[in-house]
């Protein structure tokens, strides 16, 4: 009887499978297949995606059109509710002209700007950035953890919060910066139009990790593991050695983040996705990574 049953159970489940398609659209992250969530689409060029995971509000800068030309604004967007086909409720952060950077700072749930004309503050409850300091300088990118730092544009120098005031970095009075970040354990990365770079904490040299990459977004993990965003797709630093290694293949990505969960949240020009644990994960991983040259959409029959 047993027998029996199990040969059932057996000829229905392949049955069920005859014929069922399975589309590979989704993206290998780390040797393991995901499916691709789109959460927001017809953006333009999303940059600096950083998730506030306590409100599940997503904070990214992307470039506009407007009667000067080219600029940008930063948006918020509630992620608490996710429709199919349809982006989530999104608005317009008022107050902050041109808003280009985003910092998070976690140790005191607040949220700051960067755009034309200084550093301003978010107001969690009435959705809008009051001015905070730097009057008259164009911020071209924030970042909190420990302490407070910015970039100014266009000479590219990087600043630190000391003794009530902003100053230049010391170390980095030569040197421009695109990209700043710090790790949780207190490493230092950077970027610049010439190479990634990593400062030795015993020696504070800037090692070369990369200088054929284009650096568009560092971000971390839960874990502290840091990933850096670039045109080309992710890369995680290879320790102990002074390299990167390509951990996901994406076309032309300009931002990274994690949500509260951990989950992989990317950008790319027109559109905001989230990488979420697949069922056919097996099945679109062979191909992807033994079946053939990757063109990011496949279609199987399985039989």
């Amino acid at each position: 009887m047993l027998l029996l049953l199990l040969f059932v159970a057996l000829n229905s489940a392949e049955k069920n499978n005859v014929n069922e398609t399975v589309t590979c659209d989704g993206v290998v992250f780390h040797q393991v297949y995901y499916d691709r969530q789109i959460l927001i689409k017809n953006l333009g060029r999303p940059y600096n995606l950083v998730m506030h995971k306590y409100s599940r509000t997503l904070f990214f800068s992307q470039t506009v059109q407007n009667k000067r030309g080219v600029d940008f604004e930063i948006k918020a967007c509630d992620l608490s509710i996710i429709k199919d086909d349809k982006n989530p409720e999104c608005y317009v952060i008022k107050g902050v002209p041109g808003g280009y950077a985003i910092a998070y700072d976690a140790g005191n749930d607040d949220l700051y700007f960067g755009g034309h004309d200084g550093i301003y503050k978010y107001d969690f409850q009435t959705k809008q950035a009051k001015f905070f300091s730097e009057k008259g300088k164009s911020i071209w990118g924030l970042f909190i953890r420990r302490n407070f730092y910015f970039i100014e544009y266009p000479s590219q120098k990087l600043y630190v919060y000391y003794n009530d005031r902003f100053v230049k970095v010391a170390e980095a009075v030569n040197i421009e910066v695109d990209i700043f970040f710090k790790s949780k354990m207190g490493e230092v990365y950077f970027a610049n139009k010439t190479a990634l770079y990593k400062v030795e904490k015993l020696t504070k040299h800037a090692i070369v990790l990369s200088d054929n990459i284009i650096v568009r977004q560092i971000a971390d993990d839960t874990f502290g593991d840091v990933y850096i965003c670039a045109s080309d797709g992710v890369y995680l630093e290879d320790k102990p050695y002074h390299r990167v290694k390509k951990v996901a293949d994406i076309e032309r990505a300009f931002g990274l983040t994690f949500d509260e969960r951990d989950n992989v949240m990317y950008s790319d020009e027109e559109t905001i996705s989230r990488l979420l644990p697949s069922n056919k994960s097996k099945t679109c991983w062979y191909d992807y990574t033994v079946g053939g040259e990757d063109d990011g959409l496949r279609d199987y029959v399985i039989s």
